[in-house]
């Protein structure tokens, strides 16, 4: 067993075994990170970026998260890596109906974690309107559900080869 295998068996029970698709699970938690960025420019950077002016102060400069950005970008492919190796370790052998399926209904349940351990917890505790606070929980849960059906086209088990 290589030892990043070994590395990541002690969090997740690999019971496919041979059948998990590194490669794939790298190039779809890749996919994900681009569409991730994607949706969040589309919506935070574009359709409702106005409503973050009252809120300036909470946040850096351009000019900082220039500088800080290719921290971000890197944890959000990790992120994305371990939710590709979730959906891959458990989810697309246990999931009914279509695969595009499987990732939306995946997307959905992270969306919804995500949602209510970021931006509704984030409402609650920082000084933060109602109006952006409820943008910023649906644009979290449409990213991850799109990010979820991106997932799980992407990804595509290994072939189990007979013993």
């Amino acid at each position: 067993m290589e030892p990043f295998h070994q590395f990541i068996a002690l969090f997740i029970d690999l019971h496919k075994g041979d059948n998990m698709n590194y490669g794939r699970i790298a190039m779809a938690a890749l996919a994900a990170t681009i569409i991730f960025f994607a949706i969040g420019f589309l919506g935070e950077g574009l359709l409702f970026r106005k409503d973050f002016s009252p809120y300036s102060g909470m946040y850096r400069s351009s000019e900082a998260i220039s500088k800080y950005m290719p921290i971000g970008m890197l944890s959000f492919f990790v992120a994305m890596f371990a939710v590709s190796m979730i959906y891959a370790s458990t989810y697309s052998v246990a999931g009914s109906g279509s695969v595009i399926a499987q990732g939306l209904r995946f997307g959905l349940l992270i969306g919804i974690f995500a949602a209510c351990v970021h931006p509704i917890t984030n409402f609650a505790t920082m000084n933060l309107g109602a109006k952006l606070s409820a943008e910023i929980t649906i644009s979290t849960i449409v990213q991850w559900v799109l990010v979820g059906a991106v997932i799980a086209a992407v990804y595509k088990p290994a072939i189990a080869i007979a013993k």
